[in-house]
C-alpha cells in the first residue's frame, strides 16, 4: 500500500503540471488574456458563486453543492476503504490528520484548476460551440480538443496532457484495486477457507490470491470503462452518481456503529440492503426521467465550418448539452 501512495504522489504532480500548462497557454491564446476570459465567462452567466435557489432539483446551486459536496466528501474520507487504507500507512492519527490537511489544500487547488480550464475552453470557443456544431461528439472530447488546439505545435506538451489523464486514472484505479482485493480476501476468502479447510490461509497463498483478485477487478474496471461510451451522461457525472448511490448507505452504517451502541449487525445489514435498493431505484428513475434544466446558451455563429469536419448543419444558437455543465 505504501508503494501505491508514493506512486499516487508522483502521478498527482504530473496531473498538476498538465493542467497548469493548459490553463496558462489557453489564457495566453485568448485576445485580452485573463481579463477577457473572465469577462466572457461572466457575461454568459457561467460564473455563479451565490445561487441560493432552494429547489433541490436544480443541479448546481449553493445548497446542492454545499450539502452534496459535504456528504460526498464525508463518504470519501470517512468510510471509503481506499482512503482508510491510506490512513493506516502512517504511524499515528496525527500524521493522518496532517495528510488530510495537505489533501484539502491540494484538492481545492486541483478543483480550481479544472474549473479554470473549463472557463478557458468556453472563452476559447465562445463564438463556436464545438459540441453543438458537431466538431466533437461528446463533452469528454472538449478538453483533449482544446489541448491539441493550443498545445499541438509544442513538442512534448500534448504528451504531458496524455500523461495527466493516465495519471489521474491510474492513481484512482491502483488504490481501488488494492482496496477491493484486500477487502475480499479478508472478509470473504479467509473466513471461507478457514471453514472449509479447518485451518487458516497461509500468507504465500493469500498473496497470490490477492494479486489474482486485483487483476480480476482491473479487468472489470476496463470493461466498465468501455461501457461508459454508451451512456448519455459524462463519465464524471456517472461516477459521482454511482458513488452516491452505493457510498451513502455505507456511510450510514458506519455512522450507526459510531454513535449508537445498541445497534446490531441484523439492523445494520437490513438498513444497508434497504437503503441501497432505494438509492438504486432513485438513481435509475433519475437517469430515465431526468430533464436538463438551467442550461446556458451557446453560439456557433463564429464557427468556420470549412476548417473542421461537421456532422450536422451549423446552427446560429444551440442549447448547451448536459455534458457541458
Amino acid at each position: 500500500m505504501k508503494a501505491t501512495v508514493w506512486i499516487d504522489t508522483f502521478q498527482v504532480l504530473i496531473m498538476f503540471a498538465g493542467l497548469i500548462a493548459v490553463a496558462i497557454k489557453g489564457t495566453l491564446d485568448i485576445p485580452g488574456g485573463f481579463t477577457e476570459l473572465i469577462r466572457r465567462a461572466d457575461r454568459s452567466g457561467r460564473i455563479e458563486f451565490f445561487d441560493f435557489n432552494p429547489n433541490p432539483f436544480v443541479r448546481h446551486t449553493f445548497w446542492t453543492l454545499f450539502f452534496g459536496g459535504f456528504l460526498t466528501n464525508l463518504t470519501v474520507y470517512g468510510s471509503n476503504q481506499g482512503t482508510i487504507q491510506r490512513y493506516l500507512t502512517v504511524k499515528n492519527w496525527q500524521n493522518a490528520s496532517k495528510a488530510l490537511m495537505i489533501n484539502l489544500i491540494g484538492g481545492v487547488f486541483l478543483l480550481t484548476l479544472t474549473c479554470f480550464c473549463g472557463l478557458v475552453a468556453y472563452a476559447k470557443y465562445y463564438e463556436c460551440d464545438i459540441l453543438g456544431s458537431g466538431i466533437i461528439k461528446r463533452g469528454e472530447q472538449l478538453l483533449p480538443y482544446l489541448v491539441m488546439d493550443i498545445l499541438g505545435k509544442l513538442h512534448g506538451l500534448p504528451g504531458l496532457f496524455v500523461a495527466t489523464i493516465y495519471s489521474a486514472a491510474l492513481s484512482t484505479i491502483s488504490g481501488g484495486m488494492n482496496s477491493l482485493a484486500a477487502v475480499c480476501i479478508t472478509d470473504f476468502v479467509k473466513p471461507i477457507y478457514l471453514i472449509t479447510k479447518g485451518h487458516a490461509l497461509n500468507e504465500k497463498k493469500a498473496a497470490y490470491i490477492t494479486k489474482g483478485l486485483a487483476l480480476l477487478f482491473g479487468l472489470g474496471a476496463i470493461g466498465l470503462a468501455y461501457l461508459c461510451q454508451f451512456f448519455g451522461n459524462t463519465v464524471l457525472q456517472l461516477a459521482l452518481s454511482i458513488f452516491g448511490l452505493l457510498g451513502g448507505p455505507l456511510l450510514g452504517v458506519i455512522t450507526l456503529g459510531m454513535f449508537f451502541k445498541k445497534a446490531n449487525w441484523v439492523g445494520a445489514l437490513t438498513g444497508l440492503i434497504v437503503s441501497t435498493i432505494a438509492n438504486i431505484w432513485l438513481g435509475i428513475e433519475g437517469v430515465l426521467y431526468s430533464k436538463p434544466t438551467g442550461l446556458k446558451p451557446v453560439s456557433t455563429a463564429g464557427c468556420n465550418f470549412t476548417a473542421f469536419p461537421v456532422t450536422q448543419p451549423p446552427l446560429t444558437t444551440v442549447p448547451a448539452m448536459e455534458e457541458d455543465l
